[in-house]
C-alpha cells in the first residue's frame, strides 16, 4: 500500500495530536503545581519539584506495561487478529494487578534512602518525605490507566483517551485548588489531589474499554496466558530499564545541580518545567510511530512504515525546531512565571538554552526510538540509549564536577550528548533491523 503526502500526514496527526495534548494535560498539571508550590517559598518548590523526580523513577515499570501492551496491540490490530488481542490486554490487566502490592512497598521502602541521597535542605526533606508518603498510593492506578491508554494508541485511537483526560485534568486542576489553597493543606493537598484523580481517572478509562475497547476487549475476565506475558516481558522490561537509567540519569543531574544550592535546583527544574511544554509534541510523534510502525509491521508493509517514518521526522522536526528556538530566545519571561529570583532564572535560562537549541535532533531520537519500540526491538533501544546518557552525559557532568567547573557544564554537555544520541540512532536506523522483526 502506497500513501499519499496527505494521507500520511492524516494518519500521523490523528494520532500524534491528541497523544502530544494527553501530553500537555500532563504539563499543565505539573506547572500549575509548580506555580502553587512556589507560594509558600522556595523550599516548597524543591520538594514538588525532588517528589516528582522519585515518582519518575516508577515510569519505568509503566514502560514495562506501556510498551509492552502497545507493541503486541498494534501488531495484532495490524493482523487484524482481535481475539489475541483480547487476551493479551486481559494478561497484562492481571500482571497489573498481581504487581500492585510489592511495587507500593518497594516505593515505600526507597523514600527515606532517596531523600537521604538527594541531599536538600532539612525544611526541604520533610516536606519531600510527607508528599511521597500520599503519593505512592497512586502508582498502581498510574500503570493500569496507561495499559488502557497504551492499548487505545495501539490500535490509532488517541482522540478518545483525549477527552477523558480534559475531564479528569479539570477534576485535578479543582482539587489542588480547594485543597491547597480552600483547605489550607499546601503540600499535603497537591499530594491528595494527585491520588484522588488517578483513581478517578482509572474508572473513567474502565468505563471508555467497555464502551470502545471492542477490538482488545470483551469481558473483564482475568486471565493470565503465558505467551503474552513473555512477549511483554521481552519487549517491555528492555523498554522499563532503559527508562529507568533514562529516569535515573536525570535524578543523577539533578543531584549535580543540588551541589550547587537549592536555588541551582529550582531554576533548573523550572526549566525542565518550561521544556516540558515543548517537548509535548514530541512524545506525540514518538506515540504515532510506535503505533504506525508496529501496525504496518504487522501487515506487512515495510515500505509505507518507511514513507510514514520519513513524513513523521519531517513534521516533527519544523514543530520543534521553532518551538526550540522560542524558549530559548524567551528563557527569562517564562521562569519568572514560576519564581521570580535573578539566580534562579539564569539558571533556568542556561538550561533553556541549550535544551532549546538541540530539540530537532532530540525529536530525531524520539521518532527513531519509536520505531525501534514499535518493531519490538527494544534492546536496541536500550544499549543506544543508556551508552549515550551515561557514556556522554552523565560521566563528562561528574568529571566537569570534579574538577571544579560550574553548574553551566552541565547543561553544555546535555546540549552535546542529544545530537551524539540522535546521529547514533540514525545509523541504527539505516541498518533497517527494524524490518526483519516480521509478526510475533
Amino acid at each position: 500500500m502506497v500513501y499519499t503526502y496527505p494521507q500520511k500526514v492524516r494518519k500521523i496527526l490523528r494520532i500524534a495530536i491528541p497523544s502530544a495534548a494527553n501530553s500537555l494535560l500532563d504539563i499543565i498539571v505539573l506547572a500549575l503545581g509548580m506555580a502553587f508550590m512556589g507560594r509558600f517559598g522556595q523550599e516548597y518548590l524543591v520538594a514538588l519539584s525532588v517528589s516528582t523526580q522519585f515518582v519518575m523513577l516508577f515510569f519505568a515499570l509503566n514502560a514495562v506495561f506501556y510498551v509492552g501492551t502497545n507493541a503486541q496491540i498494534s501488531r495484532l490490530y495490524g493482523a487484524r487478529d482481535s481475539q489475541s488481542a483480547r487476551l493479551a490486554f486481559s494478561t497484562l490487566i492481571t500482571l497489573c494487578l498481581l504487581c500492585s502490592a510489592p511495587i507500593i512497598a518497594l516505593a515505600f521502602l526507597l523514600i527515606s534512602p532517596f531523600i537521604a541521597w538527594m541531599e536538600v535542605s532539612p525544611d526541604s526533606s520533610a516536606l519531600i518525605e510527607v508528599f511521597l508518603l500520599i503519593t505512592i498510593w497512586s502508582i498502581p492506578a498510574m500503570l493500569l490507566r496507561n495499559i488502557i491508554v497504551s492499548a487505545f494508541a495501539a490500535i490509532g485511537d488517541t482522540l478518545s483517551v483525549f477527552i477523558v483526560r480534559i475531564f479528569s485534568t479539570g477534576f485535578c486542576i479543582g482539587a489542588n485548588i480547594v485543597l491547597i489553597f480552600g483547605l489550607e493543606l499546601d503540600i499535603v493537598g497537591a499530594a491528595l489531589s494527585g491520588v484522588l484523580t488517578y483513581v478517578l481517572e482509572l474508572g473513567v478509562f474502565a468505563w471508555l474499554v467497555w464502551k470502545k475497547g471492542r477490538f482488545f476487549f470483551e469481558s473483564w475476565r482475568l486471565v493470565l496466558e503465558w505467551r503474552y506475558v513473555k512477549a511483554a516481558l521481552r519487549i517491555g522490561i528492555p523498554a522499563g530499564f532503559e527508562r529507568f537509567l533514562t529516569l535515573g540519569s536525570l535524578v543523577l543531574t539533578t543531584k549535580f545541580i543540588a551541589s550547587f544550592g537549592d536555588l541551582a535546583v529550582a531554576g533548573s527544574q523550572i526549566g525542565m518545567r518550561i521544556e516540558a511544554f515543548v517537548l509535548m509534541p514530541g512524545f506525540g510523534f514518538m506515540v504515532a510511530a510506535m503505533a504506525l510502525t508496529g501496525q504496518n509491521l504487522g501487515a506487512g508493509r515495510i515500505q509505507a512504515a518507511m514513507d510514514l517514518h520519513k513524513t513523521i521526522l519531517q513534521i516533527a522536526s519544523i514543530i520543534m525546531g521553532i518551538l526550540g528556538v522560542l524558549i530559548a530566545v524567551f528563557a527569562i519571561p517564562l521562569s519568572e512565571i514560576f519564581y521570580r529570583d535573578e539566580q534562579v532564572a539564569q539558571i533556568a535560562r542556561w538550561y533553556l538554552i541549550a535544551v532549546g537549541f538541540s530539540q530537532v535532533p532530540l525529536v530525531v531520537v524520539f521518532v527513531l526510538d519509536g520505531v525501534l519500540r514499535g518493531a519490538g526491538i527494544t534492546k536496541l533501544s536500550l544499549v543506544l540509549n543508556a551508552c549515550s546518557v551515561w557514556g556522554f552525559r552523565i560521566l563528562p557532568i561528574w568529571l566537569g564536577i570534579w574538577c571544579g567547573l560550574g553548574v553551566w557544564w552541565v547543561f553544555v554537555m546535555i546540549f552535546i550528548e542529544t545530537y551524539i544520541r540522535a546521529f547514533v540512532f540514525y545509523l541504527a536506523y539505516k541498518k533497517g533491523v527494524w524490518k526483519k522483526q516480521g509478526r510475533f
